[in-house]
C-alpha cells in the first residue's frame, strides 16, 4: 500500500512538471509567433502597399497558434470598421504573454494609425524586443525548470519518508 501510495506522489510530481513545461512552451511558442509575424510584416510594409486587414490575413495563414486566431480577429474587426489598433489592444488580454510582451505589443498598436514607414519601423522594434523576451525566457526557463524540479521531487521524497 505504501509503494503504491509513492508510486502516486511520483507521477503527481512528472505530471505537475508537465504542466508547467507546457504552459512555458505555450508562452514561448506564442512570443515567438508574434516576432516572427511582427518582422514578416515589416518586410511585407517595405516591399508592397497591402491593406492592414489583408496582411494581417497573411500574418494568421502562417501562424496556426494563439497568434494566428488573434491576427484574423484584428483583421475581420478591421474589415468591419472597427479600429485596427483598439482591436489590437483588446485582444492582446486573451493572449498567454507577460506584461512586459503585452505592454510592446500594445505599444506597437498605437502605430496602427500612422504611415507605412511608422508602422514598419515599429513592427521591427517590437520584434526586436519580443526577440530579447525570448532570450530571457529561455535562460529562465532552465533555472525554473532546475528548481521546480528539485522542490517537486524533494516534497515527493519527504512524504515518502513520511509514508514509512
Amino acid at each position: 500500500m505504501k509503494a503504491w501510495g509513492i508510486v502516486c506522489i511520483a507521477l503527481g510530481a512528472l505530471w505537475g512538471m508537465g504542466v508547467t513545461v507546457r504552459e512555458r512552451r505555450r508562452k514561448r511558442t506564442a512570443v515567438a509567433d508574434f516576432r516572427a509575424a511582427l518582422a514578416r510584416m515589416a518586410e511585407e510594409i517595405r516591399i508592397s502597399r497591402v491593406p492592414l486587414p489583408a496582411l494581417l490575413d497573411r500574418l494568421a495563414e502562417g501562424v496556426h497558434t494563439d497568434a494566428g486566431t488573434f491576427f484574423r480577429r484584428v483583421a475581420e474587426g478591421a474589415r468591419h470598421g472597427r479600429a485596427p489598433s483598439a482591436l489590437w489592444r483588446a485582444s492582446l488580454h486573451e493572449l498567454p504573454l507577460s506584461a512586459s510582451d503585452c505592454q510592446t505589443l500594445s505599444e506597437f498598436a498605437s502605430t496602427l494609425r500612422g504611415d507605412e514607414e511608422q508602422i514598419r519601423r515599429a513592427a521591427e522594434l517590437a520584434a526586436e524586443r519580443l526577440e530579447k523576451s525570448l532570450t530571457e525566457m529561455d535562460s529562465a526557463a532552465r533555472t525554473d525548470l532546475q528548481q521546480s524540479a528539485a522542490l517537486i521531487f524533494s516534497a515527493a521524497a519527504l512524504l515518502a519518508i513520511l509514508l514509512y
